[in-house]
């Protein structure tokens, strides 16, 4: 055997090493060997072909290195996969990227990780990534590809404004993902001061004020807090969840909406004043916590799941933030609030395929680099990203997934045919898979299949899908905006006023609810925005949204 190197990214995300360091080590990878595999056919003397794939750190990921689905890629294709594992937020990893892009380094030959639209079209009109429409062409590349029902409508999605593919799919389509601005609510304390479920913004401050003066965790101190989220995990953020009890926002559209046809932002709106000074209340009251705003996801996972209780309430996209004993015994879905002038909203996002596995001009074999990306969009690859190894973390033996309740049985009628058996192995840290983070497709048929409830088991995690669809698919807005596609000539018109903007408004909002910025400067808040392109920023992403009508 071989000897293995020192996992690259660990080093990488550890010390922070200089790009010009992190290149020269990548140029010195020793390539690997692994035990031939059952089913595998490449010699164990071969040296296999190596693909760098420039990923972000991910707390839930352990080591991408000697990861389970790692392991399955590189026995399945024959490949050695390197990892490049930048920093987990995506903007600092964007950084890095691009100071490679300017030093004249080279580049992994795959960058796998959410970049926007702009970063894309940019590094797309630089020759910096590469075309993949002759591989999508070609039946014996994107052999997984084509068999997917939507296949046409995937492709039209993933063009970037010049009409190119540049990337593969991920597609995982569930209505449960679709409008992730979730709130979690502690049964316990409701119960304990015989207090009734909010459905207002002024019962949701009642209710909080009680939980932080009425001692709800029993502990005789003070230390209840009536809300918490986090910055940076999935749906976490209270500004979000609060905010559409005043004013649709969305911020996977840069809290932009439509109304009566028109791109509208919301961030402009008196609405948007009036959410921000009911959230200052709260926290100059101490019922939202300021940590909302400064604490990573694993922060606010360890204060939540405090032993005795802490929190009141819970903004998350995931109910997987929680402790099993928690979330079943202490926490249910809360459903958005009606604001002082009676609206709320739930955002929807249309299911669209996320770009990823995106190829760079320096893949050393760009259409193997389209190959292993293919492969993991085929049905088995796909699942074992998100639930394990098979047999193991989930099963479909129809033995095993006859034990288990289908969870849409009487709505839709549909039988679990694929059983979990391990649930604790989503948005936990482990070594099965890379969280979802790479090519997949699971249609939404068999999303309604999997289970993670068997028969007769009391200890199982309550199934959360029906009462979503009754609290918040009723919120919906009808007329919700779809992602926008700009062209070059958009892009070099309003890149950089979008991004300096998308940063102001939400560095803003934090600043006006912490009342670090006193909401006494809105004028001048909104006279900054105008000097900073908004009214060019907004006919732009007109014309693109009339584009695509």
């Amino acid at each position: 055997m071989k000897k293995k190197e020192a996992s690259f990214g660990k080093r990488f995300a550890a010390a922070a090493l200089p790009v010009a360091l992190a290149i020269t080590m990548l140029a010195g990878c020793q390539s690997k060997e692994e035990p031939k595999a059952a089913g595998t056919s490449p010699a164990v003397n071969e040296a296999r072909p190596k693909i760098t794939v420039a990923v972000t750190a991910n707390p839930n990921v352990e080591d991408y290195e000697t990861n389970f689905y790692t392991k399955k890629i590189e026995a399945e294709m024959n490949v050695d996969l390197d990892f490049v594992v930048l920093p987990s937020n995506v903007n600092e990893a964007k950084t890095k990227l691009s100071l490679m892009i300017s030093s004249g380094q080279p580049l992994p030959d795959v960058i796998n990780f959410y970049l926007d639209a702009t970063t894309l079209n940019d590094y797309a009109t630089k020759g910096v990534i590469v075309k993949l429409d002759e591989y999508y062409k070609n039946p014996a590349l994107a052999v997984n590809f084509n068999k997917i029902p939507e296949k046409d409508f995937l492709l039209k999605k993933l063009q970037l404004a010049d009409g190119n593919v540049y990337s593969l799919p991920k597609y995982i389509k569930q209505e449960w993902n679709e409008g992730p601005n979730r709130a979690w609510i502690n049964t316990e304390w409701l119960n304990k001061l015989n207090l009734q479920t909010p459905t207002t913004t002024e019962e949701l401050y009642q209710v909080m004020k009680a939980f932080v003066d009425k001692d709800a965790n029993g502990n005789g101190k003070k230390d209840e807090i009536g809300m918490v989220g986090s910055k940076d995990g999935w749906a976490q953020r209270p500004l979000v969840y609060l905010m559409n009890s005043f004013i649709e926002a969305n911020p996977d559209r840069s809290f932009f909406y439509l109304k009566n046809g028109k791109i509208t932002p919301a961030f402009t709106q008196p609405e948007w004043k009036l959410g921000l000074e009911y959230m200052n209340k709260l926290v100059k009251e101490n019922l939202l916590s300021p940590l909302s705003f400064t604490q990573d996801q694993t922060q606010m996972k360890a204060l939540i799941n405090t032993k005795g209780g802490m929190v009141g309430i819970v903004p998350s996209g995931s109910y997987s933030a929680f402790d099993p004993a928690i979330l079943e015994n202490k926490m249910t879905l809360l459903s958005p609030m009606k604001g002082p002038q009676g609206i709320a909203y739930s955002p929807r996002n249309e299911t669209l395929p996320d770009k990823l596995w995106v190829v760079t001009k320096n893949a050393k074999n760009p259409e193997l680099a389209f190959k292993v990306g293919d492969y993991m969009l085929g049905a088995e690859p796909s699942l074992i990203n998100r639930y394990g190894e098979k047999g193991v973390d989930w099963s479909d033996d129809p033995a095993i997934a006859s034990q288990y309740v289908g969870e849409f049985d009487e709505s839709e009628g549909l039988k679990a045919k694929y059983a979990v058996l391990n649930p604790k192995i989503w948005n936990n840290p482990q070594n099965k898979h890379w969280n979802q983070m790479s090519p997949g497709y699971i249609p939404s048929e068999v999303s309604k299949a999997v289970s993670a409830l068997k028969k007769g088991d009391t200890n199982a995690s309550p199934n959360w899908q029906p009462l979503f669809a009754n609290l918040y698919v009723p919120f919906f807005p009808k007329e919700p905006l779809s992602a926008l596609s700009f062209n070059s000539e958009e892009l070099k018109k309003i890149a950089n006023n979008k991004t300096a903007i998308d940063l102001y408004v939400n560095e803003s909002a934090v600043a006006f609810i912490t009342g670090n910025k006193p909401l006494s400067q809105w004028d001048a808040y909104l006279k900054e925005l105008a000097k900073m392109g908004l009214e060019d920023y907004v006919a732009t992403s007109q014309i693109a949204y009339d584009r695509s009508k």
